[in-house]
């Protein structure tokens, strides 16, 4: 019986009979756009009308900068043609839209946009960067308070989402405690202040997990069933504390999020970009249902993940985005069915991309993933 994506990731996570293995593509937009426009045109008249007029903005805007915020803004129409691609998981960010935007303005060439948060940010080479944080000193710090984020309007593409595609598996991205934090006073402030002033990191990071918790409960009373945690703990070779540290200060407040998560009836992903696996105990202690995107480039080793946790924790990986624009097309293919091979072993496997596909990748390339990831996935 063919499944709903909504069926077919959950029955991946609880390692429960598949109709095809579940699939999670992550572009970057500016790629989004490449691909629409030249590698898989939209079937929908509505998103070739709504993804080729972003791509119109973007080879006529006046600048680079304003070029790419343009593709910024396809993110929030990427929806359809993701599932039309292939992707089960369609993916919503908390703080991507009107409702979080205090001001915007364009000046010099480039967009500049001031969130709810107090975040200011700027297009700074492909993405929208924290160009200066609210928390100038620990005392901001200590004095900063949270918006509410309880308005189910905020919430409101979600719900609509949900209303027109009941079948689709729809993630909520909302901030994780520590990597979230250097948008609100610096990464080095931030990993200065936990050592001279843990006190204060640590009120702060249980002030942003209460806050987490309001927009977990407004994602899934709008209809997400995923919420995904974005919080990265690696570099390409290490962890960005130590793992006593990482237990001391973001272990507590993962937990707490999961387990609302888990209250609510929604599954819980972690996404942790970077070096991960002398975390994957205390990931699993946590309750995390899945995990992504697991990098092979940073030495994740998804053989013996899945060998020691597999049955505990849904890896969502294998599609080794990071490497792909320096490999040949059969190079592609023999990675992504290799480590599709690895990961659908006992089940909790979603074959998804390490990170964003980027615009370098060579259009050969894109095209053979797309027929891999057909060949992988087909009904069984």
């Amino acid at each position: 019986m063919k499944m709903t994506s909504k069926q077919r990731v959950r029955a991946a996570v609880e390692r429960k009979p598949l109709d095809r293995l579940p699939v999670m593509l992550w572009f970057e937009p500016q790629m989004l756009l490449k691909c629409a426009s030249e590698i898989e045109p939209p079937r929908s008249l509505l998103d070739k009308a709504v993804l080729g007029g972003f791509e119109l903005i973007r080879r006529n805007a006046p600048s680079e900068q304003l070029a790419n915020a343009a593709a910024l803004f396809a993110y929030t129409a990427q929806h359809d043609y993701l599932r039309q691609l292939g992707s089960d998981i369609v993916d919503f960010h908390w703080f991507f839209g009107p409702s979080i935007i205090k001001s915007v303005n364009i000046k010099d060439g480039n967009l500049n946009i001031t969130d709810r948060y107090g975040i200011k940010r700027s297009v700074v080479g492909l993405y929208l960067e924290t160009v200066e944080p609210p928390c100038k000193t620990i005392e901001d710090v200590a004095s900063y308070e949270f918006p509410d984020l309880t308005h189910p309007a905020l919430y409101a593409q979600i719900r609509m989402y949900r209303a027109l595609r009941p079948g689709a598996s729809i993630a909520c991205w909302v901030p994780g405690v520590q990597d979230s934090s250097q948008h609100w006073m610096g990464l080095q402030n931030l990993y200065t202040w936990m050592i001279e002033r843990p006190d204060v990191i640590m009120n702060f990071f249980a002030a942003m997990a209460r806050h987490s918790l309001d927009v977990i409960r407004g994602a899934v009373a709008a209809g997400a069933d995923v919420i995904i945690i974005m919080d990265d703990y690696g570099s390409q070779k290490n962890l960005l504390m130590s793992k006593k540290m990482w237990e001391r200060f973001t272990f507590p407040f993962l937990k707490m999020q999961v387990e609302e998560i888990h209250r609510l009836g929604a599954l819980a992903m972690l996404h942790s970009c970077g070096h991960v696996e002398p975390l994957l105990d205390k990931i699993v202690e946590a309750g995390a249902d899945m995990l992504h995107p697991f990098q092979p480039t940073a030495g994740n080793n998804l053989a013996l993940a899945k060998q020691k946790y597999g049955g505990e924790l849904c890896f969502v990986t294998g599609i080794d985005a990071q490497s792909m624009s320096m490999m040949t097309p059969a190079q592609v293919s023999d990675s992504i069915r290799e480590n599709a091979d690895v990961g659908r072993k006992g089940g909790g496997f979603v074959l998804s991309c390490t990170h964003y596909l980027q615009e370098d990748i060579p259009e050969q390339n894109i095209r053979t993933m797309f027929k891999t990831i057909k060949k992988e996935t087909a009904l069984t």
